[in-house]
């Protein structure tokens, strides 16, 4: 499905600011997936909690998936590329990963890990959220349980448990930009009450690798295929973290 027919599906319920914003996006589509979402606010005139709306009003968690749904409209219209390049692009995105984490002392992430007295995951959008649930399923079978929590200060489960939270619990973040106007908002507690913070990013320039106690950064090479948003180098933490882990352990 292209932008056009989302937008058309939920044209009804457009507010006229909606209408504004849908009408800039729509004719400068190519420059969309390059801008940032204060970029946008500011050159469609608008703000940023307006284009996060907006965005969740055509069925995303945020800014970024709009941004990455139009990315692969334009990539497979304008740009096809072989299979064997993306096998090369995910290989070394994996082997860039795989040499980031040798570099980082997982030690101090092991003993948070192990000496919390709560682990949380957290995902930022629908990808995210998966991988968190991946996470606490492979934590479980290692004997480590670990509790995934949906985002928001709108949900009521969220609120009660960061509440409950203090400095002898683990938040665990999976974001891709780092930058989500919602994360921000749901960590101001956390953040004020010195939760032990591990994000897990694309990249170490964002705002959450910049609040957080620990950071792993995946490593995808840049490429003009950086629309695909690699999950392989996610796991690839993933798997590392808890293989790692036991070794801590023995």
């Amino acid at each position: 499905m292209k932008i056009e027919n989302l937008i058309s599906e939920k044209y009804s319920t457009f507010s006229e600011g909606d209408i504004f914003l849908a009408k800039f996006i729509l004719s400068n589509k190519e420059l969309i997936p390059k801008l940032s979402i204060t970029e946008l606010a500011n050159q469609s005139l608008t703000s940023k909690s307006s284009v996060l709306r907006f965005a969740q009003k055509l069925g995303f968690s945020g800014f970024t998936e709009l941004k990455n749904f139009m990315k692969w409209g334009n990539f497979f219209s304008e740009s096809p590329i072989a299979h064997s390049d993306f096998g090369e692009y995910i290989r070394n995105s994996i082997n860039n990963t795989l040499e980031h984490i040798k570099d980082i002392n997982l030690h101090e992430i092991h003993k948070a890990i192990d000496e919390s007295e709560h682990i949380y995951l957290i995902g930022t959008g629908l990808a995210q959220q998966l991988l968190a649930a991946e996470m606490q399923r492979v934590f479980l079978g290692i004997g480590k349980e670990m509790q995934v929590l949906p985002i928001g200060m709108q949900n009521n489960l969220y609120q009660i448990l960061i509440e409950r939270m203090d400095e002898s619990d683990l938040l665990i973040i999976f974001s891709q930009s780092g930058n989500n106007l919602t994360l921000k908002e749901a960590l101001t507690t956390p953040i004020l009450k010195n939760v032990k913070i591990l994000s897990i990013t694309a990249d170490d320039n964002n705002w959450l690798a910049h609040h957080s106690t620990f950071h792993i950064s995946t490593q995808v090479e840049p490429s003009s295929m950086t629309m695909l948003n690699l999950n392989s180098t996610y796991h690839v933490v993933i798997e590392m973290l808890a293989y790692s882990y036991i070794k801590y352990k023995m």
